[in-house]
């Protein structure tokens, strides 16, 4: 696919890698594809998320651990047991930033997960299960124990630049965004949903909430989740990506902060002279109601 997210279908077990707008067209036209022949690295996931914690936090701790350049030429397999407690849309989330370790592409197996996100889909009959043989080898393989993570943000302005939340400091934030190919999944916009219920936006602060498809828009209207974004104070956008590339206003000054649930905060990312923080949508929405990067731990608490 010529988008370069489109590794986020490694989260339903597909093989799907981004390229170069051309190359596809030649593809199309019945021209060969070629790509370097990748390395395939593992990633063995053991113990479940605690509390407030989510996959966007695991992709950025892995994007902390390996760099923007430590997926260059490699394919990035998830398996062991922690896999079975991600969802699929928590595994998008995951495979959808893959691009950002400069990887190939990345995957999840196909499994029990996997078969009840198509039956949902009413595509039940098109599962089928996929995962790496007892015997498969690996180039590299690295082991990441889900239970010990916490809330994590990217700081400006590269997505490996990755620290604790509740180590960065209470900086000030002029606007937030949830949504993006990344985290718009009403999954997504639960967690959002879930601190911005009884409480306001801060004052000074522009909350933008994007859903990532017309079903999700629907799904989650159903839910009334768009009335608890409104009357919180956010505005409650169609789907697009305007607020993932700061279109149609949606930039943010020089100087000022940003907190997204987006892929990228590269310099000019969200506004020329702008400084992007990516996060979980829960860290995302705490920090629309304090006015500052919060810890979500601090007013949720299981």
């Amino acid at each position: 696919g010529s988008d370069s997210h489109t590794p986020t279908g490694g989260g339903i077990g597909m093989l799907a890698i981004g390229a170069g707008g051309l190359d596809v067209a030649v593809a199309m036209a019945g021209g060969p594809y070629y790509l370097t022949m990748p390395k395939v690295c593992r990633i063995l996931l053991k113990g479940k998320l605690p509390p407030w914690v989510s996959a966007k936090d695991i992709i950025l701790k892995v994007l902390q651990l390996l760099s923007v350049k430590g997926g260059v030429n490699k394919v990035i397999e998830y398996a062991g047991p922690g896999t079975a407690s991600l969802t699929v849309p928590e595994r998008s989330t995951i495979t959808n930033m893959g691009a950002e370790l400069g990887a190939t592409t990345s995957l999840f197996p196909s499994d029990e997960n996997t078969r009840q996100f198509l039956r949902a889909q009413g595509r039940e009959e098109e599962w089928i299960p996929l995962e790496a043989d007892p015997d498969a080898e690996y180039e590299e393989e690295l082991e990441l124990d889900l239970s010990t993570l916490e809330p994590l943000a990217a700081k400006p302005h590269s997505p490996d630049n990755v620290e604790a939340v509740r180590a960065i400091g209470k900086i000030k934030v002029n606007q937030v965004a949830i949504g993006s190919c990344t985290n718009s999944r009403i999954t997504d916009l639960r967690m959002a949903a879930e601190v911005f219920r009884g409480r306001r936006v801060a004052e000074g602060v522009r909350v933008l909430v994007v859903p990532g498809s017309e079903e999700i828009k629907r799904q989650a209207e159903a839910e009334r989740l768009d009335r608890i974004f409104s009357e919180a104070g956010a505005e409650w956008r169609e789907p697009g990506c305007s607020m993932c590339i700061a279109m149609n206003g949606d930039q943010i000054a020089p100087g000022q902060y940003a907190v997204s649930t987006s892929n990228r905060n590269f310099e000019g990312r969200q506004g020329k002279g702008g400084r992007t923080f990516l996060a979980s949508p829960l860290t995302a929405a705490a920090a629309a109601v304090t006015g500052r990067v919060t810890d979500v731990r601090t007013l949720l608490r299981n």
